[in-house]
């Protein structure tokens, strides 16, 4: 599994309510169809935004590195976040503890 961390801010003039909406928007006609992503988390920061994803295997993350910029529904969001802002790391997860039980 690799978990993916991307840090941003709001493009100029984007409210909070907006990236809110826009969030759901993405998650539902973009992440919703990424093959191998098990799990998205939208996050506020201290200075702006956080996505932390899940994916099956690095060659999922991959694929969708290639192709983002081509998809209009991934666009849409991505226009209203500041592109000198964005961060993006990938990880290996190496164990996983679940305490939810």
């Amino acid at each position: 599994m690799i978990v993916g961390i991307t840090t941003y801010k709001t493009a100029e003039n984007v409210t909070h309510e907006e990236i809110l909406l826009a969030s759901k928007a993405f998650n539902k006609d973009y992440c919703s169809k990424c093959k191998g992503l098990v799990s998205r988390q939208f996050l506020k920061t201290e200075d702006g935004y956080m996505d932390i994803f899940v994916w099956e295997s690095k060659e999922d993350v991959q694929k969708v590195q290639k192709t983002f910029m081509q998809d209009e529904n991934a666009m849409k969001f991505a226009r209203l976040t500041d592109p000198n802002s964005l961060t993006m790391k990938n990880y290996e997860v190496l164990e996983n503890y679940d305490f939810s039980n």
